[in-house]
């Protein structure tokens, strides 16, 4: 399957790219995980005072969270090697990885010495309202990795003005008004998605455990904005693919 990149590349290249948009649309998509997460309520079926039982399931829901958020690294990881995610994105993503990570064990490492039920009991209760990974966390930073691969195609898309320009202003007069509208939309659709992406970046800082805990009609106000603003996103950088596509076949055309 062709990458969005690879369908720059292949268009600002001498070769003509030759791919459906459904499949750009398919290898745009970042699939978010579907977080399955174990309720505290399990917790309540330890003993009362039966401290090692809550410590069993604490480490293992703090064990599935430090796997799941590996995961997460790894995947950032592989989207900065392809180039999808710049540096800087990826470095900010990679932090909060560590971040969260670090705290987790730090809690690990507290549940696993206490010697009291309720104590442990409580620090369980902290995986869940102190660090909200399944909740908060995961799905916030899945939409962040979002946004940085829209962004990087957006600037490679815009980067090409030129070379499009350039091409179009080479072209038989009869095919100048038809490349023209093209591009005219193209660009129209650029400009559209950059203020987009700047917004929905400016909502995840506010999408945080804490406003969770104590505000979660304001952060699902919040949430459901951030994926309307990513769906037109995605809906603006799919229409400036296919007038990509129909400007490079019309030129291909004798």
């Amino acid at each position: 399957m062709i990458s969005p990149m690879q369908f720059v590349r292949r268009f600002s290249g001498r070769v003509g790219f030759a791919v459906g948009l459904g499949v750009l649309s398919l290898s745009m998509a970042l699939p978010t995980q579907a977080f399955a997460a174990t309720t505290n309520v399990d917790a309540q079926k330890c003993g009362a005072k039966d401290v090692k039982c809550v410590i069993t399931f604490g480490d293992q829901r703090i064990t599935e969270r430090l796997t799941d958020l590996s995961a997460l690294d790894t995947k950032v990881q592989t989207l900065q090697q392809k180039k999808h995610i710049g540096e800087d994105e990826a470095e900010a993503l990679k932090n909060d990885v560590s971040t969260n990570k670090n705290g987790l064990n730090t809690l690990k490492s507290k549940l696993d010495a206490e010697s009291d039920a309720q104590a442990a009991r409580q620090d369980v209760k902290n995986i869940y309202e102190q660090f909200r990974i399944y909740a908060v966390v995961l799905p916030r930073d899945e939409h962040r990795l979002h946004l940085d691969v829209e962004k990087t195609l957006n600037d490679k898309l815009t980067d090409m003005k030129t070379k499009i320009e350039t091409r179009i202003d080479k072209a038989p007069a009869d095919k100048k008004d038809q490349l023209n509208s093209l591009y005219n939309d193209y660009k129209a659709q650029l400009t559209a998605v950059a203020p987009l992406i700047d917004g929905a970046k400016a909502i995840l800082p506010n999408m945080t455990p804490a406003n969770f805990n104590t505000n979660r009609s304001a952060y699902e106000g919040r949430l459901n904005t951030l994926k309307s603003d990513e769906k037109t996103i995605q809906s603006d950088l799919q229409k400036a693919a296919s007038d990509l596509k129909q400007i490079n076949q019309a030129l291909k055309k004798k």
